[in-house]
């Protein structure tokens, strides 16, 4: 393969990346707990973005429930992210050929 065309390609890749990651930044997800009582919204890229708590999980008696509540959707959200992240990074690695397997690129 030639350079020039292999930096070509490495351009295009890197536009694509950049495509991607903002595709990403404004995708959303959603973790729930206790049969949402509890979400979390994060952005594509696992950062918080909202919490809501239903009222009949406010229970000042057992703090420690609701604590786990927001935790587990907090961590599912942020899973979810993580998987969007990996589902659309592989679409773009996948249409590149030969430099999907190139390791350290991303």
């Amino acid at each position: 393969m030639n350079i020039q065309k292999l930096m070509k390609e490495a351009q295009k890749a890197q536009r694509q990346m950049a495509e991607i990651q903002e595709k990403i930044a404004n995708m959303t997800v959603e973790g729930s707990a206790g049969g949402g009582l509890v979400t979390a919204t994060a952005n594509g890229n696992g950062n918080l973005l909202k919490i809501n708590i239903d009222e009949s999980a406010i229970d000042p008696d057992d703090r420690e429930l609701l604590e786990d509540l927001v935790m587990a959707a907090v961590n599912e959200a942020q899973r979810k992210a993580k998987e969007l992240q990996e589902e659309e990074m592989s679409s773009v690695m996948g249409g590149m050929g030969g430099m999907g397997g190139m390791p350290g690129l991303f």
